[in-house]
């Protein structure tokens, strides 16, 4: 089983599966939500998520190298979000400042996570970067055809469609619309 290591921010590692667990899974206790997040700065596990073959032809579009010849962005900008319900590794959320306050967000949900996980992970996503960070504005393109990923950022993340860039990104030899994305975070 692939496992990747990660720092939870207290110094101390721990391994994290690539694959769904056997153990069974606990649904939420008197409506309380157990996501946690931590950053990782070990580029070999954001590798391995991102590089995964259900992932890696999703958030690539025609220009982008093999999976074996990408090499993961190493600014001390970036931060490499991993998220985690009670029993499941559910997530990776890249983050990209574009100034001081303002990020883009990049979201890849492994195909083993639960729909509630998913969906818990962006919602404590958006307090989790208000209490943590200097964001003040969230924002996205989403490539028109990835119903899914708008679904998330609208549904999930509470974003809002702004706008698109018609054309701007090539998939398949076909040219599609960007999808513009964004929101406030904190007050």
């Amino acid at each position: 089983m692939d496992t990747i290591q990660r720092t939870d921010g207290t110094g101390s590692n721990a391994e994290i599966s690539l694959h769904r667990p056997h153990a069974s899974r606990g649904r939420r206790e008197c409506g309380m939500v157990f996501m946690t997040f931590h950053r990782i700065t070990d580029l070999d596990c954001v590798y391995k998520c991102l590089t995964q073959s259900d992932v890696y032809d999703l958030i690539t579009d025609d220009f982008a190298p093999p999976p074996e010849e990408f090499k993961v962005n190493d600014h001390p900008d970036i931060w490499y979000l991993g998220v985690n319900s009670k029993v499941d590794f559910v997530g990776l959320f890249t983050l990209i400042p574009d100034s001081e306050i303002c990020w883009q967000v990049h979201a890849v949900m492994f195909c083993w996570s639960k729909k509630p996980d998913r969906r818990d992970s962006a919602r404590e996503l958006i307090p989790w970067l208000a209490q943590h960070t200097e964001c003040k504005r969230l924002i996205a393109a989403v490539p028109a055809f990835n119903r899914l990923a708008i679904a998330f950022g609208t549904h999930g993340l509470g974003m809002h469609i702004v706008g698109k860039h018609e054309k701007a990104f090539m998939k398949y030899g076909k040219l599609h619309d960007l999808i513009l994305m964004g929101r406030a975070i904190g007050g």
